[in-house]
């Protein structure tokens, strides 16, 4: 086995394409598709199963596992020589919604004036998703907003905690009037949702409507127009608060916090990169180390 072997295995187990995988490598489709062929003669197994796509064996996930391990490895031996203690090279960052939107265009937009040698990249996606590409060695570290992270894999490096406020159009004054009205929220699995539908459901409403938005400044837009609901934090909202814009509600402190985390493996090398982007942070929003 080859470490370029390992390489487009893995690409092929993440898109489930022979096609995706030459495109995301650089690579003939030919040629990705003759050292998948080699790699299982080589171990003289079955890897994918070719049914509407790649779909990985049991061996093909025993194996993912290592890969991704050994790609790891290598990848953090080449950081480890070239990091001379000046930020430099790639750097890989991932942020739910709420968080790349809000808190980190600026930072992000001062972290590259003051280390313009690194290569900064932003994903931005649910909680679920970014904890598996950090887990998965896809990312370097996340901001992730969850109620519990227990994992041994994981180390938080920083939290920031958040009220949430119920925000409706200005014309409702009675909190009462916004129970049973549709709720813009992000789709399940975001721990705002979750938290709302605690509250209600403590309140014994269970028939709850949703529209559902994975974009903040949406969300917002779409309470002005009166199109319903939603649960927010505070600091996002002051702005048209203050304007008239949005009426907001405050409920129950046991559902009324959410917290987020920045998180990175345990076992990833902190590179002068990670560490100067951490303190840039700490030294600049909310966030606290831990």
């Amino acid at each position: 086995m080859e470490s370029n072997e390992l390489k487009i295995f893995r690409a092929v187990a993440q898109t489930g394409s022979i096609t995706k995988a030459a495109q995301a490598l650089g690579y003939v489709q030919s040629n990705v598709t003759a050292r998948i062929q080699q790699l299982e003669s080589e171990l003289s197994t079955q890897l994918f199963y070719r049914q509407r796509g790649m779909i990985l064996t049991p061996n093909g996930e025993r194996l993912l596992s290592y890969a991704e391990k050994i790609i790891h490895l290598l990848n953090e031996a080449d950081k480890a020589i070239k990091d001379s203690g000046e930020p430099s090279g790639s750097l890989s960052i991932g942020a739910v919604h709420t968080v790349s939107a809000i808190h980190l265009p600026e930072l992000l937009a001062k972290y590259h004036r003051v280390y313009p040698k690194v290569d900064l990249s932003l994903t931005s996606s649910q909680s679920d998703e970014l904890i598996y590409k950090v887990k998965h060695f896809q990312l370097e570290g996340a901001f992730v907003k969850t109620t519990s992270l227990i994992d041994e894999n994981f180390v938080k490096e920083l939290e920031f905690e958040e009220t949430l406020v119920l925000i409706s159009n200005p014309k409702y004054t009675n909190i009462n009037d916004l129970y049973y009205r549709p709720f813009l929220m992000s789709t399940t699995g975001c721990p705002n949702r979750t938290q709302l539908e605690n509250w209600l459901k403590s309140k014994g409403i269970y028939n709850i409507r949703y529209m559902e938005f994975n974009n903040l400044n949406s969300i917002i837009e779409g309470v002005i127009a009166d199109l319903g609901a939603s649960l927010v934090p505070k600091s996002t909202i002051e702005y048209y608060e203050k304007r008239g814009l949005i009426k907001s509600f405050s409920i129950p402190e046991k559902y009324n916090t959410t917290r987020t985390f920045f998180i990175r493996r345990k076992d990833s090398l902190m590179t002068s990169s990670l560490s100067k982007f951490i303190e840039i942070i700490e030294q600049n929003t909310s966030y606290k180390r831990l």
